[in-house]
């Protein structure tokens, strides 16, 4: 077996190669290689993606996204998230991700985090003896309308032949809803505009900034241009790369969506939201907590208006609000995000319980 490691350069020409072009499956797809590329925050010999080959045939890839956190002192460290992980399955119990694991230790300084992983990827970071846990954080799913067809088969496989009955079920179990919200009215924002913006300039930094003391990722519009410019989901049916993905690349609906909230023509308030199919997600969010009841209202009209059924929310003034005052949401369950980090780069955060961690820090603003 050989390992081979790939920085930005690498990266682009391995994408624009035959090589790609030949391969059943693929590392990663073009558009999300091209956000690597474009990062900020990495320089041109970090370590991007590692292959395993054997006999020139791929059989197993780590990805690593890079980036820099801070810790409660204001300490800048360089760091690289892993990002996804796939080894050929008749390959599995070879040793063979826990060398790319392994090669990942090695290119990064063992400065390495991870969050939104799966129990046996969970197993194999136990086993190497190299993390501790960084953070849970508490958030909430809130459904608006019934959508089994959507959950259920994204869960678990076996339920996509039973979509179109779930579809059905959807329907009836919605009839009454779609009346109830037929006569939510959301309040007026009497003081307050909502903006939606395309690009991020330095009135929208320069209040970032100012409400970023203890964020672990210190995000600036530099950032966030870059995430809304380079995103890793295209809008799309599926197409022949996607096919040779083992990871999401295309969703027949993806947005991410930028506001300014704006009072007395003042910015008191910025979110970035992503809506995925019939999902919203708020990655980012920082604003005034005088103005959080208005915020609310304007998640509420959003997804009444696109017709969004599903809502997920990690920012701790929200999560507070939605359970408790009354909401038009028909369920609400609690779920939580594991945060792993390498013990070296634990080593600089003693006082992690007062780090801001956001729901998009890391490579979740991308899906």
């Amino acid at each position: 077996m050989e390992i081979k490691t790939y920085n930005s350069e690498q990266l682009n020409d391995l994408i624009r190669s035959d090589e790609f072009r030949r391969m059943s499956v693929i590392p990663i797809s073009t558009h999300r290689a091209i956000s690597h590329i474009h990062n900020p925050r990495a320089d041109k010999d970090d370590i991007l993606m590692i292959i395993a080959y054997d006999n020139n045939e791929m059989i197993g890839y780590l990805g690593v996204l890079a980036d820099r956190i801070y810790n409660i002192s204001g300490e800048a460290l360089k760091c690289g998230w892993l990002s996804c992980m796939w080894v050929n399955p008749a390959l599995r119990g070879k040793g063979i991700a826990k060398q790319l694991l392994s090669t990942a230790f090695r290119t990064w300084n063992d400065h390495i985090l991870v969050t939104e992983f799966t129990p046996e990827a969970k197993g194999l970071y136990d086993r190497s003896g190299n993390f501790n846990d960084l953070r849970v954080n508490d958030g909430l799913r809130c459904y608006m309308r019934f959508n089994l067809h959507e959950v259920l088969p994204k869960k678990n496989e076996k339920y996509k032949r039973y979509i179109p009955f779930l579809h059905m079920a959807d329907m009836i179990a919605n009839v009454p809803v779609d009346l109830k919200l037929r006569y939510f009215l959301p309040l007026e924002y009497s003081t307050l505009k909502f903006e939606e913006v395309r690009r991020l300039y330095s009135d929208v930094n320069d209040y970032i900034l100012s409400k970023s003391d203890n964020s672990f990722e210190r995000r600036d519009t530099t950032d966030l241009n870059w995430i809304i410019e380079y995103p890793w989901l295209m809008e799309s049916t599926s197409t022949e790369e996607s096919r040779r993905y083992h990871f999401s690349s295309v969703s027949d609906r993806f947005q991410n969506v930028f506001v300014k909230m704006i009072k007395a023509g003042k910015i008191v308030g910025f979110i970035h939201l992503t809506i995925r199919d019939n999902h919203l997600k708020v990655p980012y969010a920082f604003f005034e907590k005088e103005n959080t009841r208005d915020l609310i209202e304007y998640i509420y009209d959003l997804m009444l208006t696109q017709k969004i059924n599903m809502l997920t929310v990690f920012h701790p003034d929200l999560v507070k609000f939605f359970n408790s005052n009354s909401t038009p949401f028909i369920y609400k369950r609690p779920i939580k995000r594991h945060y792993i980090i390498t013990k070296a780069l634990d080593a600089h955060f003693s006082d992690r319980e007062k780090l801001i961690i956001q729901d998009g820090d890391a490579d979740c603003a991308f899906t």
